[in-house]
């Protein structure tokens, strides 16, 4: 055998190693570019469905804001909250346009974009559910105003028929109250008068009333003499009569006592004080005073003034008094 042709399976051998190692090769290559075909392809559709929602946004937005300024052209009241809700559905567009713009194209990021789109068409159906809402109601209203006019048309054919009647009715009204003016002068005096006629009759009346001086001797027993120096007391009797007109209930009697030197006899500490004089004017001392319970009936009543060291001779005046005014009025002289 040459030598030639003992190289010739060697050099096959090679020629077959080479031509595997080039067919592995392409494979790899084709895995490889199959794989960023497939990623390009992806990519490509995502930006075309971010592209798409970029577009569905811009549309939604301008028809939105083309029905937003539709409705406020309308309605001049409704424009300051228009143009609020059209502020805030742009602040919403530019966070949907920026995350857009932003992203990668990613399906995580693509669902992010649509729920923010689901949100701003949540908005914008809620603005223009709001506008039409208030359009109905400024159309109620504007039918409402209309009745109003109306009524204030006739009300107004009434008012000016009323004020004739109420011009006439004005002179009578004035003189009505000239003589309601006068007829309530005459009433409060005649309620003056009656009620100071009340207020006397009320006054408790008195009977019988009698002065004694009283010597107490030493069983308690009450004695009537007449030398002062062996009187303790001066005892006033007196009979209370019916009075209907009185309130039942407790009533005061005041009992005065003038000695003959003209003074009435009052010691503070025993019970002696002043009353207001409704008969005389100002107030006057009294000796002692005592409070009943008045039935409106006949009542017997005993007052006195006791003291120890006696009286001195001459004459004692006692009045009595109820509210103000003398009831009552006797002398006595002591030798």
């Amino acid at each position: 055998m040459s030598p030639r042709k003992s190289k010739l399976p060697l050099v096959l051998g090679a020629i077959v190693v080479v031509l595997l190692c080039y067919n592995a090769y392409l494979l790899m290559e084709k895995f490889k570019n199959d794989k960023v075909k497939a990623a390009y392809e992806l990519q490509s559709k995502e930006l075309a469905a971010s592209e798409a929602l970029a577009a569905e946004l811009e549309a939604d937005y301008n028809s939105t804001i083309t029905k937003l300024d539709e409705a406020a052209s309308e309605n001049s009241e409704l424009a300051a909250l228009i143009e609020k809700q059209k502020a805030e559905l742009s602040k919403s567009k530019g966070k949907i346009q920026r995350l857009i713009s932003d992203n990668k194209g990613t399906e995580a990021e693509l669902a992010e974009v649509r729920r923010m789109l689901s949100d701003f068409y949540t908005q914008r159906n809620g603005y223009l559910d709001e506008i039409a809402a208030l359009k109905k109601e400024n159309a109620k209203l504007v039918a409402q105003k209309k009745v109003l006019i109306e009524e204030k048309t006739v009300l107004k054919e009434v008012v000016d028929e009323q004020r004739v009647i109420e011009e006439s009715l004005r002179v009578e009204k004035t003189e009505l109250q000239s003589a309601k003016a006068d007829l309530e002068v005459v009433n409060r005096s005649l309620k003056v008068q009656k009620d100071e006629f009340k207020d006397m009759a009320s006054i408790l009346k008195t009977n019988e009333v009698t002065a004694k001086g009283i010597k107490i001797r030493n069983n308690g027993e009450e004695k009537e003499v007449k030398i002062g120096k062996r009187a303790d007391r001066i005892k006033v009797c007196f009979e209370l009569l019916e009075n209907t007109v009185a309130k039942p209930g407790a009533q005061t009697i005041f009992l005065r006592i003038i000695n003959p030197a003209g003074e009435t006899i009052a010691v503070e500490d025993k019970g002696s004080g002043t009353f207001e004089d409704r008969q005389h004017g100002g107030e006057t001392r009294y000796t002692v005073a005592e409070t009943i319970e008045y039935e409106n009936a006949p009542t017997d009543l005993c007052m006195h003034w006791t003291d120890e060291q006696g009286f001195s001779k001459g004459e004692y005046t006692t009045e009595l008094y109820h509210n103000g005014y003398m009831i009552g009025r006797e002398k006595i002289v002591l030798r």
